[in-house]
């Protein structure tokens, strides 16, 4: 039977329809499954296919495993067949574009980032599954009506065969079937596939960024007039810049493309996933700055006697924000002053519709007032705090009681008119049921304030389902109102307390967990956000986006989700201040200072909110990116605003070291003294000593540290502080590890170490820096215990799995005399290395140094010492001051060294070496 005749016969199960395409592997027609009542696709393979059995073998094999691919962005294959002596492959029908049909449309900057991120997921399902794709190109890219993509022919690029004769056309095709020999589309095939080389994942990450390339500008990056010029250009020829014919282009985006087309693979992107992460950071980011560039639609507040309800916007959200009052208590129960505000508040924050004014908000505004940040905010005050802060309404409320009956009224007010916008009473028959009654009111005046039933119904959970315990609130208040103001150690105990009273209060986990993250004591975190996700289906919707990112940050460690989870917090809940705190803090601990700057930036500005978290946020960010002056500036409008806490107080330290300002260190160091966080205090001399060289002091201060901490209950600070004299201990040995002389003696002190260390807390910060001593010490068996222990516990950990673990497994490569090997491992470092304290850039350093690489040596060591503000204590600056100078072989380079140790301990082994070495120059 000769097919191309046929318009429509039915085989099997399926029922052809009509042909609607042809290719070099043979013929594509559109059938029915009269089984199953689907359109399908079918492509029958040329008979030469058919007739040669180790092409028909391979085809089976690739096709068997491309049809256990499960991913929404690959074409899912059905079945593999024969009919009539002709092998077939039945897959979903797409009914959409190729890419390079949607290409001759225009494309918006959205459109593509859309197509790329989703043509990358298909990519890194593949690879993650052992499957490369091996002709990645716009015909083998469908592109839905809806937008949605499917990456077609999966492993079917192992059959395509040269034509030979004919080699127009840039779509033509090379064969492949071993090494040796060539395969793919020429025009975006990988140099080593031009060079009929073995192929991995890296040579699908290069013909995505041609499609990309291509995409972007109009054009593929290697063309010719031949087939031979375009394999030359692939080879030998760099693309042009991409800022040349889209210089509107962000630059984030050009260094993306540019990593995907290094011509050697291991420069470039090393798996798909993280070229991936890049595309999705990109594209996140873009679009929290199109959101923070909108301008919000105006919306007016308009009152009468009848209570008219207040104006929205298309998307549902009240633009004019709702001062809450302190309600007024004629009980004479104090237990009600701040409990019911604090239960209203919870209350009418799951509505995405009303944006509550924060207490941040009220306490700057007060501030401003010349009147105390305590007061009880009444009517009258709410008035011209309305006024001040440009609020067109108020919600006020009273408690009274007749006996053990209670009565709640809330009414909302128009701060300018003074006229009700609403007004609630509910009656309680005893105090168990006051919550009930006030979350029925909070209900009420929602509608009456214009929120949609299907929006009340979908976010109202009732107030005793936060808690049933007025106690548990009095002291949750408390606890919050020291913490607002970064008295974070303070808080705990009235969180504690709350907990007593309620051990089902899932936003007090949740505050103890963000608490026990500020102060570093992780393995606490853990505990109480997890918690606090066990108790998520017992909160509205507001509470459970907070539960749900702090999980992830703190408990699992999957950075992308808390990061997806805060985005939707910022969609649903626009007024929310909460997740911009949060994303500033998740862009700080990767390593990408600047996002957090400007989210802070944005957050305060717009908000006209102060909170010590984000001015601590602001001004932890601008040291690392060396713009100590404006971090002064955040630290001086902080204290004006009667802000303060011990971020602030160790920051200020770390300036004053810098800049070799002794009366500024003093200073902040005296605020510690009497406090309940001394021990920092200790830990910042502890750090100043380690750093020049005076290794008797740091441990003398780094043991006083470690007791006081453990003495006041944060004995997973104290763990951290003996992990990391561990790290000081290692590296100080030579400047490189472990001395060629008295290893037993080191390893014996680092043993004892790293022990104590992990004696006191098992934590993720501790575990991983004894891993790392270990592992510089060459200690191969206790390094893998610690990261099996690791891996198990923290399996999806983002910067654990893509920082941590490769930088301790460098270090053992590193020592077992492995370079090559140590910085392979290092490759897939590079996003977040800014948030490693410099340590994998020393030892990429020290490896090029041993593979005798030296101006790549003198890189790493430059990108430690050019960035002085990213970890200002760090023992490594000036061990890096030292490797540079072992590259150089330059006498000026070691006199710096000698000059940051000039009062070392002068049997340090490494000041030693380095005046051998420098004597032997001179």
């Amino acid at each position: 039977m000769n097919r191309s005749d046929q318009s429509r016969d039915s085989f099997a199960h399926y029922e052809r329809l009509s042909q609607i395409g042809s290719g070099g592997m043979g013929d594509v027609f559109i059938a029915d499954d009269t089984k199953l009542g689907r359109k399908v696709a079918i492509k029958f393979l040329n008979e030469k296919f058919s007739k040669d059995s180790a092409l028909l073998g391979r085809f089976k094999q690739e096709a068997k495993a491309a049809s256990a691919l499960n991913h929404p962005n690959i074409l899912t294959v059905y079945e593999i067949g024969e009919h009539d002596g002709s092998h077939y492959i039945s897959t979903e029908y797409i009914e959409g574009k190729t890419l390079r049909e949607r290409m001759k449309e225009r494309l918006t900057f959205d459109e593509i980032l859309s197509i790329v991120v989703q043509t990358a997921e298909a990519l890194s399902a593949a690879h993650q599954a052992g499957i490369v794709h091996r002709d990645i190109k716009p015909e083998n890219i469908m592109v839905r009506p809806d937008g949605y993509v499917k990456v077609l022919d999966f492993g079917l690029a192992k059959l395509t065969e040269s034509t030979g004769a004919d080699a127009e056309g840039e779509t033509k095709t090379l064969v492949n079937t071993n090494p040796g020999v060539v395969m793919g589309t020429m025009a975006y095939m990988s140099p080593e596939q031009a060079r009929g080389k073995n192929i991995d994942a890296r040579s699908d990450i290069f013909s995505f960024g041609i499609v990309l390339y291509e995409m972007l500008t109009g054009s593929v990056p290697f063309t010719g007039e031949s087939m031979a010029d375009v394999i030359s250009a692939i080879l030998n020829s760099e693309p042009q810049p991409l800022a040349y014919s889209a210089p509107h282009l962000p630059k984030e985006l050009q260094r993306i493309v540019n990593k995907t087309l290094k011509k050697k693979r291991d420069q470039r992107y090393q798996t798909t996933r993280d070229l991936l992460t890049d595309l999705k950071d990109l594209r996140d980011e873009m679009l929290l700055e199109a959101k923070l560039e909108q301008t919000a639609v105006p919306t007016r507040l308009e009152g009468s006697k009848t209570g008219a309800p207040l104006s929205t916007s298309s998307g549902g959200g009240l633009k004019d924000s709702l001062l809450l009052t302190d309600f007024e208590n004629t009980t004479g129960e104090a237990i009600f002053d701040h409990t019911l505000k604090t239960a209203l508040a919870f209350s009418l924050g799951q509505s995405p519709f009303l944006d509550i004014a924060p207490e941040a908000k009220i306490a700057n505004a007060l501030r401003q007032m010349k009147r105390s940040t305590g007061e009880r905010v009444t009517r009258e005050l709410a008035e011209e705090l309305c006024l001040r802060l440009n609020l067109k309404a108020y919600l006020a409320g009273s408690i009274s009681n007749l006996g053990s009956i209670y009565f709640l009224t809330l009414e909302a007010v128009n701060a300018r008119t003074g006229e009700s916008l609403g007004r609630e009473y509910e009656q309680a028959n005893n105090k168990e049921e006051i919550l009930a009654a006030l979350s029925r009111a909070a209900t009420g005046i929602r509608e009456k304030l214009g929120e949609s039933l299907s929006s009340i119904q979908k976010f109202d959970l009732p107030l005793d389902l936060t808690t049933s315990s007025f106690e548990a609130l009095k002291f949750f208040t408390l606890g919050q109102e020291q913490s607002l103001s970064g008295k974070y150690l303070e808080a705990i105990p009235f969180h504690q307390k709350a907990l007593e009273f309620d051990s089902e209060f899932a936003a007090a986990y949740t505050s103890l967990a963000v608490i026990y993250g500020n102060t570093n004591q992780w393995k606490l975190a853990k505990d109480n956000a997890t918690r606090a996700f066990e108790l998520k289906d017992s909160v509205g919707e507001h509470e459970k986006l907070r539960i749900s990112f702090f999980y992830y940050r703190l408990v699992t460690g999957e950075m992308d989700k808390g990061i997806s989870t805060l985005d939707l917090w910022r969609r649903t809940y626009t007024s929310s201040v909460a997740p911009f705190a949060a994303l500033s803090d998740s862009y700080m601990r990767l390593g990408q200072f600047e996002r957090a700057v400007a989210v802070c930036r944005d957050a305060l500005s717009s908000a006209n909110v102060s909170t010590a978290v984000l001015y601590a946020n602001l001004a932890e960010s601008l040291l690392p990116l060396g713009r100590f002056d404006e971090a002064r500036e955040t630290f001086r409008e902080a204290f004006g605003r009667n802000l303060d806490g011990f971020i602030f107080h160790t920051s200020l330290f770390h300036i004053g070291f810098v800049e070799q300002d002794a009366a500024l260190m003093a200073e902040h160091l005296k605020w510690f003294s009497g406090r309940t966080e001394e021990y920092l205090a200790l830990d910042l001399q502890g750090g100043t000593a380690a750093f020049t060289g005076k290794w008797r002091a740091a441990q003398d201060s780094s043991r006083r540290a470690i007791d006081l901490a453990n003495l006041n209950g944060a004995k997973e600070v104290a763990a951290r502080f003996a992990a990391e004299q561990a790290l000081r201990i290692v590296f100080w040995s030579n400047g490189t590890g472990l001395p060629k002389g008295d290893e037993s003696q080191l390893k014996t002190v680092l043993k004892t170490q790293t022990n104590k260390a992990l004696n006191l807390e098992r934590g993720k910060d501790v575990m991983t820096r004894a891993a790392l001593a270990l592992a510089v010490a060459g200690q191969t068996a206790e390094t893998n215990s610690l990261v099996d222990e690791l891996q198990a516990e923290y399996p999806k950990a983002t910067l654990l799995n893509q920082l941590w673990l490769p930088m301790i497994r460098s270090a053992l490569y590193l020592q077992q005399g492995k370079a090559k090997e140590a910085i392979e491992e290092l490759e897939i470092t590079e996003r977040y290395e800014k948030a490693a304290e410099f340590y994998p850039q020393y030892i990429r350093g020290l490896a090029y140094l041993e593979l005798n690489k030296k101006k790549q040596a003198i890189r790493e060591f430059d990108k430690i010492l050019n960035n002085r503000g990213e970890a200002p204590l760090s023992p490594i600056y000036p061990l890096a001051q030292l490797g540079k100078a072992r590259a150089t072989k330059n006498i000026a380079e070691y006199e710096k060294f000698l000059e940051m140790w000039k009062d070392a301990d002068p049997d340090m082994p490494a000041l030693a070496a380095a005046k051998a070495e420098y004597e032997a120059l001179g």
